[in-house]
């Protein structure tokens, strides 16, 4: 026999259960200044992470204060796939310690703090577009 406990509990079980979803999240939206363009590493971002991020005492992979080596593409997946380059470039630029470039007298006074907008529009679009190498 089933006591009014059980029954209690079987109906939040139940309740429980159709509550849950599947929510999938939709796909980035595809910003205005990315509709007629489609960078690409080698023609457009390689050169701004050059100038950027994989200056000597950075992320050259010889040892600089910023992990990881970005003077090639094979160097940059790891951070591309995982976001943290989506992260730290996009989401917190305008961090002065976590957005990178950083905003910070570490650096040589020849490295820009911020990157342009056009650059960040580039860098953005890219990475909509599955940061495609060329």
């Amino acid at each position: 026999m089933i006591t009014k406990t059980s029954y209690a509990f079987f109906i939040m079980i139940l309740v429980s259960l159709l509550a849950c979803t599947n929510d999938v999240l939709p796909p980035p939206e595809t910003p205005e200044f990315c509709v007629d363009t489609s960078p690409s590493y080698d023609t457009n971002v390689k050169a701004i992470i050059d100038e950027s991020c994989a200056y000597s005492g950075c992320h050259d992979g010889a040892g600089g204060t910023g992990p990881g080596n970005y003077k090639s593409y094979n160097g940059l997946l790891s951070i591309l796939d995982n976001g943290s380059f989506r992260s730290r470039v996009l989401d917190q630029k305008n961090d002065p310690v976590q957005g990178m470039p950083p905003n910070n007298d570490v650096y040589p006074e020849s490295q820009k703090d911020d990157l342009t907008e056009e650059e960040l529009q580039i860098i953005e679009c890219w990475l909509n577009e599955g940061y495609p190498r060329d």
